[in-house]
């Protein structure tokens, strides 16, 4: 059980002179000499911008706050503690009960973001059973996972929206503080000695912060180390806290207990009035000190008994044992747990499978009622059927975008998730292709190609009917992998929207159904290689006007033109069986590209901000 104090040994944090530099990279530009004076010369600068200065510092097993104006650098700190932060511009030492940080520290650790990422359409019972199934030991087995779900959902108080859904845009779900508790019962399911939390109270009322802050503080009685951010505690929460770090324009400022606050900056000449709370106080002092005064608060604070004392603290901080070694289940495991929650994701969200298939029933019908008379004529029937046969291919690979938004929620989702470990980059990207693939993209479009190919007059067969059924998928199946990419690749909608719709477009403007190739300027003609529109296109009209034969109008009996000419003049290579074929393997290779491109970005994708 969770309660049992005897699991947690007594882990403490040391760190010491911890400076963190951020730099950013300006375009700039100058006008070069007279003679060239119409003439721009750019280059890259990188600002530099120092976050943290020397922080040093020990934090025990109790309560830990980090306190500080806006901007002063808590939670970079908080984060550089968890092992979350990018090592680029990061200097200092962080040791775990005198000992450097083991490889799988942050793995071993609860952290709990600010904004409470966790899968909204699952419950609260179920969204923590995701967390105990994929990130407890072997050794534990069902029942005992099942116990400690139901002992965190006691202790958190979440008996009541235990079965609630956590709530969508669309479907309404638990409350803030509800939700806030869900997310710190994630990470207590591993029952870890080391919790951080990132401001566990913004955004929560007064009653419910207060609340937070009580359990966080019967946590820390256990022997955990409870560490985290807060902005502007009340007393009452105030006065919970074991160890508060002040920060000032990422000055270490104060370090100690919460009683010697007030004497410590009385001592200074800061005097606090009656009945003004010690956090609020000290902020103030900060906020209108500027980075000088930082400084020298600084100074002050290194040349002090309770600076010397956390010092002495630091230096006798000795090794009592690690953190237990964390290990990622089987792979088995880990794709059947997060299969599952795809498999919830993707029938609860209103956005994802029913408004596919309601969209697409609606775009079939309309479809096939435009294209319902396809006669077999030169004009207006060729031009009809090469319509159709666009608009089909455009439908399939533009309707993915509809589930572009879900994928970008789901990106902060799947970092915060891997980066604590939960599983594996190709778990996640392999249950999305065997669950999300199907339910989201693949069976929205056979309906679409089963109503529009009822419905209009294409040539029929039983062979002409699968093959347009594939080449159908394949459509889709670019779109979703389009999606995958820029998913990854971004975390705006905005840009992403952007990136996708500008790709299809140039694409469609090179399949040849819009404008001969031949009319482009050579140095472009290159993108046709590369246009799905131009595979798909042509595959469907290989096999719509393969011994295919035209009359010249509705009321001529002279039917001797062949579809095969048609195609000839489109210029549309279709002799041999592998001209047919070759535009479905053009397909498939430029598919799995864009899948492999969408892994390659999950992979490098920034975990660290």
């Amino acid at each position: 059980m969770i309660t049992n104090q005897q699991e947690f040994l007594p882990t403490t944090i040391t760190f010491s002179n911890i400076n963190y530099t951020v730099g950013n990279e300006k375009l700039q530009s100058k006008v070069l000499p007279p003679w060239n004076a119409n003439v721009l010369s750019f280059w890259k600068s990188t600002l530099h911008k120092q976050i943290l200065t020397d922080v040093s510092g020990i934090f025990p097993p109790g309560m830990n706050a980090i306190l500080g104006p806006t901007g002063c650098g808590k939670s970079t700190l908080l984060d550089i503690l968890a092992d979350r932060k990018d090592r680029r511009g990061l200097s200092g030492t962080v040791l775990l009960s005198g000992q450097p940080r083991p490889s799988y520290f942050k793995y071993a650790i609860g952290y709990v973001t600010q904004d409470d990422i966790i899968s909204e359409t699952l419950t609260v019972r179920e969204n923590l059973l995701f967390s105990a199934n994929i990130r407890l030991p072997r050794s534990i087995n069902m029942y005992e996972r099942i116990e400690r779900v139901d002992q965190v959902i006691h202790d958190l108080d979440l008996l009541s929206c235990a079965n609630t859904m956590i709530g969508t845009d669309f479907v309404r779900g638990v409350s803030g503080g509800e939700k806030k508790r869900t997310s710190i019962g994630m990470e207590l399911v591993l029952s870890p000695n080391v919790l951080f939390l990132d401001e566990p109270t913004t955004g929560l009322d007064a009653s419910t912060a207060q609340n937070i802050m009580t359990y966080l503080y019967s946590l820390s009685k256990q022997g955990r180390t409870i560490i985290f951010s807060i902005h502007q505690p009340r007393y009452s929460i105030f006065k919970l806290f074991d160890t508060v770090l002040f920060l000032s324009s990422g000055y270490n400022i104060y370090l100690g207990s919460p009683l010697e606050v007030l004497p410590y900056f009385a001592s200074l000449g800061f005097t606090c009035e009656e009945h003004n709370n010690p956090a609020d106080f000290v902020l103030d002092i900060l906020i209108e000190s500027s980075t000088h005064s930082a400084n020298e608060l600084r100074a002050a604070y290194l040349q002090s008994n309770i600076a010397e004392r956390v010092r002495n603290e630091m230096q006798d901080n000795q090794y009592n044992g690690l953190l237990k070694h964390h290990t990622l289940p089987k792979y088995r495991t880990e794709l059947y747990y997060i299969a599952e929650r795809t498999f919830c994701n993707a029938l609860r969200h209103p956005g994802l499978v029913i408004s596919q298939v309601i969209s697409v029933i609606i775009y079939g019908l309309f479809t096939g009622l435009i294209f319902k008379q396809l006669e077999r004529t030169i004009d207006p029937g060729v031009y009809n059927r090469f319509g159709a046969i666009f608009f089909i291919v455009s439908c399939q690979a533009l309707s993915a975008m509809s589930a572009l938004e879900p994928l970008i929620k789901e990106r902060a989702l799947f970092i915060h998730e891997h980066v604590s470990g939960y599983y594996r980059v190709s778990s996640f990207f392999l249950s999305k292709l065997m669950i999300d693939l199907p339910l989201v993209h693949l069976i929205p479009c056979l309906i679409y190609a089963l109503i529009t190919y009822t419905l209009t007059d294409l040539h029929r067969s039983t062979g002409r009917f699968w093959f347009f059924i594939l080449t159908n998928l394949m459509a889709k199946i670019f779109g979703a992998a389009m999606c995958y990419f820029v998913a990854a690749s971004t975390a705006s909608f905005g840009v992403a929207l952007v990136m996708v719709v500008s790709s299809n477009v140039t694409m469609m403007l090179f399949s040849g159904f819009l404008i001969a190739l031949g009319s482009i300027v050579p140095f472009l003609r290159w993108i046709q290689w590369i246009s799905v529109f131009r595979y798909a296109s042509n595959a469907l009209a290989i096999n719509e006007f393969r011994n295919l034969t035209l009359c010249f109008s509705s009321e001529s009996d002279i039917c001797i033109t062949k579809g095969e000419e048609i195609l000839t003049r489109r210029q549309i290579p279709h002799e041999t069986t592998w001209d047919l074929w070759q535009n479905i393997l053009a397909l498939s290779a430029i598919i799995l590209t864009f899948f492999l491109m969408a892994y390659m970005q999950l992979l490098r994708m920034k975990k660290f901000q």
